[in-house]
């Protein structure tokens, strides 16, 4: 500023000095044969201009003359040679040519440009490919600085846990093992059941098993495990079939016990008559008599003729009995 200052006050005096010499000088006219007389007469100046006071602006806010602020600069270099851009990059601090305000050079760049060569330059990109980053610092529409908080750890896991990335591209955090139905196909006459299973997502209800429709059972293994289900058979408890088997002299008949899943038990038997033309003489007692005349047997009796004696039938004709005192 001191030196633009000097600059203005020498041309001041270059403007001043012409005006005051012409009007402050006057010589008498001169006689050469008279004595030589001379007079000064200083007279006030009736025309002039007082120089202006003009503070020139900062450095770079006068389009670019402040750089020829030195006594030495050469005022006649209008090359703009050290200006080689014709614009200001993005968030460069720039100064015009004095002599083509079009042409800039860069002195310095905005934070956070950093200069380089007659650019400014963002600093590195950095990674926000993880889940939980959140950028910090923007140069342009580039993040150069971020932050990343961790997901807290996952517990109550109905499967227990696993390690997992933690939201910072780190595997360190424990993670519900995730919960998928533990079957994925049941037989025909079937349906699925279900339990309730707690992983990363909460708590929610998948495949379990499967069980049989009313009227079917399991057979060939469980349900869930590769069995079928059966329809279901009809229940028979074989009663009044007491035998293990089947006597010798004896005709009988046989059953098979069976539950309603179609399970069954050995065979059981009941006698229904006598073999060899043997003859029942005691609901079976099968023996081999002498005669089958019930007269000859003593059977002479009709039915409700025995008063207070014991009545027992004719085991070949139960219209004859016979009357015993078994007292």
């Amino acid at each position: 500023m001191i030196k633009s200052v000097l600059t203005c006050c020498r041309v001041v005096a270059c403007l001043l000095l012409p005006a005051f010499f012409n009007s402050a000088f006057a010589l008498d006219t001169f006689d050469h044969n008279l004595s030589f007389t001379h007079t000064l007469e200083l007279k006030p100046i009736q025309s002039y201009q007082i120089a202006k006071s003009t503070f020139l602006p900062d450095r770079y806010d006068d389009l670019g003359l402040s750089s020829y602020d030195s006594l030495d600069s050469n005022y006649n270099d209008k090359s703009c040679s050290s200006y080689p851009l014709s614009a200001c990059p993005t968030g460069g601090k720039c100064e015009r040519c004095p002599f083509n305000i079009t042409m800039y050079r860069v002195y310095a760049c905005e934070t956070p440009y950093l200069q380089q060569n007659e650019t400014c330059v963002c600093p590195p990109k950095v990674d926000t490919s993880c889940a939980n980053d959140v950028c910090t610092k923007y140069c342009g529409n580039i993040c150069i600085d971020k932050t990343c908080t961790p997901s807290p750890n996952q517990n109550n896991c109905t499967n227990g846990t696993q390690k997992c990335d933690n939201g910072c591209c780190q595997n360190t955090r424990d993670c519900c093992i995730p919960c998928t139905d533990k079957i994925t196909s049941k037989p025909a006459n079937s349906s699925y059941t279900y339990c309730d299973c707690t992983d990363g997502d909460g708590t929610k209800q998948i495949k379990c098993g499967c069980k049989c429709d009313s009227g079917y059972h399991e057979k060939n293994g469980t349900c869930s495990s590769g069995g079928i289900c059966e329809k279901d058979c009809i229940v028979n408890n074989c009663s009044g079939y007491t035998l293990s088997s089947c006597p010798s002299d004896k005709i009988c008949d046989s059953c098979t016990p069976t539950s309603s899943n179609c399970s069954t038990e050995a065979k059981k038997y009941k006698v229904t008559g006598c073999k060899y033309n043997k003859k029942d003489t005691d609901t079976y007692w099968c023996s081999v008599p002498m005669t089958t005349d019930c007269d000859t047997l003593g059977y002479k009796r009709t039915p409700g003729s025995c008063g207070n004696l014991s009545q027992i039938a004719c085991p070949f004709d139960t219209s004859k009995v016979a009357c015993i005192d078994f007292e």
